[in-house]
């Protein structure tokens, strides 16, 4: 057996250190050259001040060469910035059910028309509660102003399972994997009926299903809140759509 001296041990902590610095600047200039590709379409780039992603994804923890699920990802405003950060040996799954691709499929479809443009992008118009993947087999999870359609019912064959969806998250992510969340901000209290009615959640809500589902609460970010927003208005009703948004970062705990 070898015993290491201090020395050693010290110069080993140093060069970890320095790789996860690497790491973690590599991912932010991924994440800036993305946003700041040429081909993004001029449409997407007027909602950056709004959503204000380069935080948004750096704070979701997303690397080069990695799995990403965007979960009712609507017409792909985010999902074009994480195939650019993931890269060729990443993957971007988009998802959308019926309901998101009433409003979104086809702005989504001409996003993918060229299909080497996106290459590493995997297209899946599907109800949630039939989603499938592999287990184990997902980084991170993306669910951008989703959370609150949990509660939307278009129709009762496709009103969403909570439960059974949240446990579907947890079997496709790998241990200690991201999912990052961020809605419409509700009044304290308010019930998750209005998700459907007003396009909100109260994020108390989010955490205890989040919680309830075997997720820890890992991190808030407050860059999106809005003081000024009438909590009690459809976000339709909002001045420019500057609506008060929570950012939620949640880990698997397996």
């Amino acid at each position: 057996m070898k015993f290491l001296t201090v020395k050693t041990l010290l110069t080993i902590g140093v060069l970890s250190l320095s790789a996860l610095g690497q790491s973690s600047f590599a991912s932010e200039n991924a994440i800036k050259s993305a946003i700041d590709n040429p081909q993004r379409p001029q449409t997407d780039r007027d909602k950056d001040d709004k959503r204000q992603p380069q935080q948004i994804i750096e704070f979701f923890k997303v690397q080069p060469a990695t799995t990403v699920l965007d979960v009712l990802a609507g017409s792909g405003y985010y999902s074009e910035i994480l195939s650019r950060v993931v890269g060729e040996q990443g993957k971007v799954i988009i998802h959308n059910d019926k309901h998101f691709l009433k409003y979104y499929g086809e702005n989504l479809s001409k996003r993918l028309e060229d299909g080497d443009r996106l290459a590493n992008t995997v297209r899946m118009d599907i109800s949630l509660n039939d989603l499938e993947l592999e287990e184990n087999s997902v980084d991170t999870i993306f669910l951008i102003l989703g959370y609150h359609d949990f509660f939307y019912i278009m129709s009762e064959a496709e009103k969403i399972n909570v439960t059974k969806v949240l446990a579907k998250f947890k079997k496709f992510l790998k241990p200690d994997g991201i999912i990052g969340i961020v809605d419409h901000e509700a009044m304290v209290g308010a019930p998750s009926s209005v998700g459907g009615t007003l396009h909100r959640i109260d994020p108390a809500i989010v955490k205890s299903q989040m919680a309830e589902a075997g997720f820890t609460l890992d991190g808030e970010l407050p860059i999106l809140q809005n003081n000024t927003d009438d909590k009690s208005q459809k976000i339709w009703d909002i001045p420019g759509g500057m609506t008060s948004r929570f950012v939620l970062r949640f880990k698997n705990n397996k």
